[in-house]
């Protein structure tokens, strides 16, 4: 009964895909894109893929040009292995029918080096950079050529380091961690011959994300080993928009708003290299009728809020610039038939942000004047009545608006 299990089991690995299905996070960060550089081992070569400006390989390909993969289908642990032989390689190109890609949760190391990884669909990828703890990579214009290089014989993970030298050596290392940004704790090490030490983490940063250990610099004799390398570990945008996801309430945000508009709408905005003189910025697009509300500072803008809004119809359009909200009025039209809530101006009075608009007594929405979404207004922005009562009780005067 144990033989058939075992080849049960055999057969499920090679027939089936190398990853267990419903592993892509249900919340991506991105989209993968083919990139124009292959990688080549031995004269066999797979594509790689790009996210965030890094090139990231899958790990189905590099099984299919010879390197023994072990999966581990109930932690998601993934292994990968030097090749000590290529034997009838079965390179194929890969497809991704949505390219959306997310932050592989569970361990995968590449020899003893722990490496941060990706996933698409059911396919696990890895940055270029890691393959260097194991082999020397020559880059040209179209071609990550990868031959081997000698091992260091030295292992370090965030648990133990061994000396797998007959001599004495001294070994620095870093442990990566990410906490909002990229942290780098160094330790120092003189080891025996043959010795394995414990190592304890620095519990300044239990609450921290770790990512990897770095051996940067070993010495002893015939051995003088320096790593300017930090193997494909540090993707900041990877694990800022990570971090973001993880974190952020969307549904916070005022309207629904998906992850691919919240980037967006951080990356424009911060493109634009615009000041305020309060902690907030207002963003209008006339043509998505969407006002976006962030909190910071120049270069670092968040999205805080998002609202559907109605801007000026094209017989009165709502004048494009940048402005600065000026000062701010219960509401105002009574005398003109009808009246419209929480106003806030930033063009003197002139053009306001303000709600739907209601009967003079507030009593109840006129007919066609609570829709928002399209072009409605005599120029000035319409918001639901629960989006101008945040808007006019948290936004100051002086914070920059730009209409586009």
């Amino acid at each position: 009964m144990k033989k058939v299990s075992v080849i049960l089991l055999f057969c499920f690995f090679l027939t089936t895909p190398l990853f267990a299905a419903n592993i892509m996070s249900t919340n991506p960060l991105g989209k993968l894109s083919q990139s124009n550089v292959e990688l080549d081992f031995n004269g066999e070569k797979v594509s790689t893929y790009t996210a965030f400006k890094s090139d990231y390989v899958p790990v189905s390909s590099l099984r299919s040009i010879g390197f023994p993969i072990d999966y581990d289908i109930t932690s998601g642990k993934v292994v990968i292995n030097s090749p000590s032989l290529i034997s009838s390689p079965t390179s194929q190109a890969l497809s991704f029918k949505n390219n959306s890609f997310a932050l592989y949760e569970s361990d995968v190391w590449i020899g003893d080096f722990k490496t941060h990884a990706i996933v698409s669909e059911d396919n696990v990828l890895i940055p270029i950079g890691a393959l260097r703890q194991l082999y020397h990579i020559d880059i040209t214009d179209t071609t990550y050529h990868m031959t081997p290089k000698e091992p260091l014989h030295i292992i370090a993970n965030s648990n133990t380091i061994t000396n797998n030298l007959p001599t004495p050596i001294t070994v620095s290392l870093i442990d990566l961690y990410w906490d909002n940004g990229f942290i780098m704790q160094p330790s120092n090490y003189d080891l025996s011959p043959l010795e394995t030490r414990s190592r304890t983490m620095n519990v300044l940063h239990d609450n921290k994300k770790y990512i990897t250990t770095i051996i940067k610099q070993a010495t002893g004799r015939e051995l003088n080993y320096n790593n300017g390398s930090m193997f494909g570990q540090t993707n900041d945008l990877l694990f800022d928009y990570y971090t973001k996801l993880k974190y952020l309430d969307l549904s916070s945000l005022g309207d629904p708003i998906d992850f691919d508009t919240l980037i967006w709408a951080e990356s424009t905005i911060n493109s634009k290299n615009m000041s305020s003189k309060t902690k907030y910025l207002v963003w209008t697009n006339i043509d998505l009728q969407r006002t976006f509300i962030f909190e910071g500072s120049t270069g670092n803008w968040k999205l805080k809020k998002y609202f559907l809004c109605s801007t000026g119809k094209s017989s009165s359009p709502t004048p494009k610039g940048s402005y600065e909200l000026t000062r701010k009025v219960p509401y105002f039209g009574v005398e003109k038939g009808y009246r419209c809530k929480n106003a806030f101006g930033f063009i003197g009075t002139t053009y306001l942000y303000h709600s739907v608009m209601f009967d003079k007594t507030g009593s109840y929405l006129l007919q066609g004047k609570g829709e928002l979404g399209a072009r409605a207004s005599a120029g000035c922005i319409r918001l639901s009545v629960e989006n101008s009562e945040w808007f006019y009780s948290n936004m100051l005067s002086g914070t920059k608006v730009f209409i586009d």
